[in-house]
């Protein structure tokens, strides 16, 4: 009874809801708040009054996002209500904050391996109204309380790493490091005119709150930390001489306690974040000690920084001085993630490889050439903007968060359709990073130059731990490395290679996944804390332990929509059949698209022909090169004037998708050279739209990225979208495949006009026609390769 009466308190909303427009995909983006002028971070008074003003416009934004549009993302609704809970905490509304508290965890509860980032604040709110009055004498002790309790509350399986973890977060120099940021958000908003941005009024606030409470209590919440795990953690900084006579700025966590010689665990990195003691410290009461380094020029490490070119020799005589500390057992391995996976790539060089260096752990880690600063062999925006956020010593936070002016300066560049290299002039941030790289388009000796050689993955005998995930913008990069060490590798050493694969993103493959990944909710099978999973396979290979029990097989990958892990042993293993769609004209009818094209499970008998023609000049509007797709939402690409879209029939049984899909069209052009990109989605049989696959392709490398070959007008070839990510997922029987081909045209990747020259020197004045002619057929059976796996 009690169910049916709460269904029916529940179906009127539900209607309302429903009848609601979705949430404008630019919402956010319009949303802007004023400072006073000259605000600075020590004038607590003013930083007070603008709190309140900032936290009553994101509460009157969030209000109306939730009260006249609908927001059927169930992650983007949380993230809705955190950002209302963070701004009635910091204006002291504590019933709405508890409220709208409760509101997102139901939405998306935090694993258990992940400290709810309400814990804290919780705490302090409840301690609050208790206490009133932070400068009495029983708020300490209140606030002591309600932090015991909410930390009682973790779960045992991880509670001390959580504990130790937030060690790190409660050092004195937090303080300094909080006031720093501030101070980045406020000098950005005085760039704007003193306003915020959306995602800068969030750090507004955070920041605005985290201060005072550093400030006040940071010496509170280490006492309790300690008196709940009395691990006693050091942290130490260190200067380690290179070979040239410059110094690196070292941090080295390890357990006090501890008094033998340990394994050490290093990192280089061009990310001086002030965090590091919050990994260092699980690291440090897990058997190791942790040295994380600065790359020279950043921070306090001495030398001037040029990214990815000097690493290799740097970490040669890191680990040179981390295997002779009096500490270190005289075994060191490499740890981390982007970068810092990178950089573990430049150890196993063969002239830059130290004895000491016993096993590595890339994650996520760049393919320097081949996923950064390039994708598919055409460099994208964004390149500029991770240039700029590590140019200098300390990390330009404010401003590589600032989405508005980033979108503003790809816009100008592309309204304009000036030549790519103009993008830092156009940003008036000029930067030597972005000019070296773009001046060299094809894969030169620059980038193989940093790269490992064939023979230095010949020589590597020391076990590897590759970690990345489905949706990891640095996939390509992470399976390069992968592949060219399997291919290369004697046949004794490639069982050393272990590779975890997930559905993961760029962040969450590197430490702890939280919840959803990439926008989207992930299998509670999947929510496994991955940190974890290193250390077993450190303690294994480092300190002979047993084997982890994760490690399924050579390949450890999750099949997204099953919630189960498997093993493999190789991706190859993966594969076991190939389902093929052919494409044909023929009309599929749509109610969201008159143009709707066929694709088939047998090939087409006779020879036809698709004409698509994009004038890549063309302008397109702001709001559609902008918009982020919503998840499972299909109007974008399906409403669109300037592409292809095929789909399947219904899939008769279910299958799952089980490797990189691979899109193989014979086409003709009109130009010598064009940027394609062709997206493969899955919808299913109840209307959701979700991407399975997508690759990039600049026509002049569809043979080799070393060697360009302009197209010949008018001659049909195959050209092959092989870059795509490798994705493991079951679609259920109904579902239908969507395979979109497109010009690429977009201010998120240099523009190629088609003249065959280089692109990122060139323009556009007037239109610019890109004719293209899909040939389908028995001779020509343009078609999309599905991997099947069992």
């Amino acid at each position: 009874m009690r169910m049916f009466l709460w269904l029916a308190l529940l179906l009127p909303s539900l209607a309302v809801s429903q009848s609601r427009p979705p949430l404008p995909a630019d919402y956010y983006e319009k949303f802007q708040v004023q400072l006073p002028v000259g605000l600075q971070p020590t004038d607590s008074v003013g930083v007070a009054r603008a709190l309140q003003t900032v936290a009553d416009a994101v509460e009157k934004l969030e209000g109306e996002a939730q009260t006249r549009y609908r927001i059927s993302d169930t992650t983007q609704l949380a993230s809705s209500y955190m950002m209302r809970a963070l701004a009635a905490l910091v204006q002291n509304r504590f019933t709405d904050y508890h409220r709208y508290r409760r509101m997102a965890m139901r939405l998306q509860p935090s694993p258990i391996y992940i400290l709810p980032p309400t814990l804290v604040p919780m705490a302090w709110s409840v301690a609050k109204q208790r206490v009133p009055d932070e400068a009495s004498a029983a708020f300490r002790p209140a606030l002591r309380l309600a932090l015991r309790q909410q930390l009682d509350s973790l779960p045992a399986l991880t509670r001390l790493d959580l504990l130790n973890s937030q060690k790190g977060a409660y050092l004195p120099a937090m303080t300094t490091l909080v006031r720093g940021e501030l101070r980045k958000i406020l000098s950005v908003a005085a760039m704007r005119g003193n306003k915020l941005t959306y995602s800068a009024a969030a750090g507004f606030m955070r920041m605005g709150f985290s201060g005072p409470f550093y400030q006040r209590h940071r010496a509170t919440v280490e006492q309790l930390l300690y008196e709940l795990d009395p691990a006693r953690l050091v942290d130490e900084e260190a200067q380690i001489p290179m070979r040239d006579g410059v110094k690196l700025h070292g941090l080295v966590y390890r357990n006090g306690a501890t008094s033998g010689r340990v394994p050490v665990i290093v990192s280089l990195s061009p990310y001086p974040g002030g965090s590091e003691a919050t990994q260092g410290n699980v690291f440090a009461t897990n058997g190791y000690v942790y040295v994380y380094v600065d790359t020279r020029g950043r921070r306090k490490s001495g030398g001037s920084f040029f990214p990815y070119e000097q690493d290799a020799q740097d970490l040669y005589d890191i680990i040179d001085w981390a295997s002779k500390q009096p500490w270190s057992d005289g075994q060191v391995a490499t740890t981390g993630g982007s970068y810092l996976g990178f950089a573990q790539w430049q150890a196993i060089r063969q002239e830059y490889r130290h004895p000491a260096l016993k096993a590595i752990n890339p994650m996520v880690a760049v393919g320097f050439g081949v996923d950064f600063p390039r994708e598919s062999n055409m460099f994208y925006s964004y390149i500029l903007q991770w240039a700029t956020y590590v140019s200098g010593r300390e990390l330009n936070s404010a401003v590589f968060n600032d989405a508005p002016f980033w979108n503003g300066t790809f816009w100008q560049l592309y309204k304009n359709r000036l030549p790519f290299v103009k993008l830092d002039s156009v940003a008036k941030l000029p930067n030597p990073f972005f000019q070296k790289w773009v001046s060299h388009p094809d894969f030169d000796a620059y980038w193989q130059g940093i790269l490992p050689k064939p023979a230095d993955y010949a020589a590597l005998d020391l076990p590897v731990l590759t970690i990345t995930g489905y949706y990891d913008d640095d996939q390509n990069g992470a399976l390069y490395y992968y592949r060219q060490y399997m291919q290369h590798a004697t046949a004794a050493n490639r069982g050393k290679h272990q590779l975890l694969i997930g559905p993961y993103d760029h962040g969450g493959a590197q430490w702890a996944p939280r919840a959803a990944q990439a926008g989207l909710p992930i299998e509670r099978a999947a929510q496994v804390p991955v940190y974890r999973q290193m250390l077993q396979w450190f303690d294994w290979v480092l300190k002979k332990q047993a084997k982890p029990a994760w490690m399924l097989d050579q390949v450890t990958y999750f099949e997204t929509n099953a919630g189960r892990w498997r093993g493999a042993s190789s991706l190859q293993a993966l594969t076991k059949d190939t389902l093929r769609l052919y494409l044909t004209p023929q009309k599929q009818p749509n109610p969201k698209r008159a143009g709707l094209l066929a694709m088939q499970t047998s090939v087409p008998k006779k020879t036809q022909s698709i004409r698509y023609i994009h004038d890549v000049a063309q302008v397109l509007d702001s709001a559609f090169v902008f918009a982020t797709p919503r998840p499972y939402d299909d109007s974008l690409y399906m409403t669109s004037a300037h592409n292809l879209v095929f789909e399947s029939g219904p899939l008769p049984r279910a299958v799952t998708v089980s490797g990189a899909l691979l899109p193989r069209l014979f086409m003709s052009l009109n130009v010598p050279d064009a940027d394609f990109r062709v997206t493969v989605y899955e919808q299913t049989a109840d209307g959701r739209s979700m991407q399975l696959a997508t690759s990039g392709l600049r026509t002049r490398y569809r043979r080799s990225a070393t060697n360009p070959t302009l197209m010949k007008p008018g001659k049909m070839e195959r050209l092959d979208f092989n870059n795509n990510f490798l994705y493991v997922k079951k679609l259920d029987a109904g579902s239908r495949l969507r395979l979109v081909l497109e010009v690429q045209n977009t201010p998120m990747y240099e523009r190629n006009f088609g003249f065959g020259g280089v692109v990122a020197q060139e323009r556009a004045t007037g239109p610019r026609l890109i004719e293209t002619t899909v040939y389908t057929g028995r001779k020509y059976p343009s078609r999309v390769d599905v991997p099947i796996g069992e």
